[in-house]
């Protein structure tokens, strides 16, 4: 009999220690965390950016830079500093810097109408040499991405900027002709790099709550190719146009992009997208953010993740009775009282706010399970964290999340 008790008591307390150890496991714990930029400007972006200086009498409201009789954006009222070459650089340097500051992946984007762009085809010596660049640079630890930012300004068919990440051509944004149905058009005829074989990925980029004609032009094929949206651009956030977004059928994950036109804000800003991926390749990264599993953060080491039903952030799941939502936020920074997390909403279409989950006392980490009923959850849902208030804020409540993450949307 006392065999027997002793027996049943070890069961007991392996099935205990088997149940806390599944639950404590965190939601897809084989994807790595890989934090980089979306978003940059190298010197190939010359028309504008931190290595020119206002002319003097310059007053706000003159312009910087005009459109040419070949569509190439040129500069104006301004002048190359004398040491421009201690803000700006080839796309090398950014990522050398990017490597130094701690970046497992950094993004050139120079605006597709720049004067190092033209002629505007695949064999253009700036092109090849920003893609060598991006070739050289990536090793094991580190992946450079090359790409454009596509500028639509002027067309009676919406305005608004994309980034368009590891594409094997480009388009002059701003040539007659080329409005964003023109733009859709042709990235659903090159959703692939034709060298690599790689996913070319897409962001909508500081966008404003009506942007791209209220973000018209959707169907099936083009909501697969552009997955991400800038929630934050520098250190600003774009929240509103995000929700617009969702709420009109586009399938985005949020993004982070530094858009610095020099590359001493890489050491500045701590705005990051991180991405969760299989390893740090040049495919592993492009695959992850075509598939949505990305987040965007003002804190440049956070950890994040969820699932829902046991499917990772950013999928697309059936329709259920109930939603078993399992969420893990780390900020490895634990001696930084700063660094605190202080709550966690789960959101719905609306922005509807379904639950919160709030922090008491000091948590650097938490692991929150939680269950939503089917009405509950409209279209789509997704996370955002909140830190807590800086020291010269005049409110006990932060002004804003400081991470935002990939919505799960839910098939109707």
């Amino acid at each position: 009999m006392k065999n027997c008790k002793i027996t049943l008591s070890c069961i007991c307390t392996l099935l205990y220690m088997a149940a806390f150890s599944q639950k404590e496991e965190i939601p897809f714990g084989n994807l790595q965390v890989y934090s980089g930029n979306t978003h940059a400007h190298s010197i190939f972006t010359y028309s504008h950016g931190n290595h020119l200086q206002k002319k003097e009498g310059f007053v706000k409201g003159d312009k910087i830079l005009v459109i040419d009789s070949l569509y190439l954006s040129r500069p104006v009222n301004t002048y190359l500093k004398k040491d421009w070459e201690m803000f700006q650089g080839l796309p090398e340097k950014h990522y050398s810097e990017a490597k130094e500051t701690g970046f497992d992946f950094y993004t050139v984007t120079d605006h597709s109408q720049e004067e190092a762009f033209y002629p505007t085809y695949e064999n253009n010596t700036a092109w090849i040499i920003a893609q060598k660049q991006a070739e050289i640079a990536s090793d094991e630890n580190f992946t450079a991405f090359m790409g454009v930012e596509h500028s639509e300004n002027d067309s009676d068919n919406g305005k608004g900027h994309f980034n368009v990440i590891g594409p094997s051509t480009y388009i002059n944004a701003i040539r007659p002709g080329i409005d964003i149905p023109y733009f859709y058009n042709w990235l659903k005829q090159n959703p692939n790099n034709e060298k690599t074989g790689n996913p070319v990925v897409v962001t909508f980029n500081h966008p404003a709550e009506d942007q791209y004609n209220n973000w018209e032009y959707r169907d099936d094929e083009i909501t697969e190719i552009i997955t991400l949206l800038e929630v934050i651009n520098k250190t600003k956030s774009h929240y509103p146009g995000f929700l617009a977004a969702l709420e009109k059928g586009w399938k985005v994950s949020p993004v982070a992009g530094m858009d610095n036109h020099d590359y001493t804000s890489i050491k500045e800003i701590d705005s990051r997208t991180f991405v969760l991926a299989e390893s740090n390749t040049p495919k592993d990264i492009l695959e992850a953010m075509r598939k949505r599993r990305t987040y965007a953060t003002f804190d440049k080491n956070l950890e994040c993740r969820y699932a829902v039903n046991d499917s990772i952030m950013g999928a697309t799941i059936p329709k259920a009775k109930k939603y078993e939502v399992d969420i893990f936020i780390k900020d490895p920074d634990s001696t930084d009282a700063s660094d605190r997390i202080s709550k966690i909403d789960i959101v719905t279409s609306g922005n509807k706010v379904l639950k919160t989950f709030q922090a008491k006392g000091s948590k650097h980490e938490v692991h929150w399970n939680v269950s939503l009923l089917q009405d509950e959850v409209e279209k789509f849902l997704f996370v955002r964290v909140w830190g807590i208030p800086s020291e010269t804020a005049s409110s006990s409540e932060p002004a804003e999340p400081i991470a935002w993450l990939a919505p799960v949307w839910i098939l109707e």
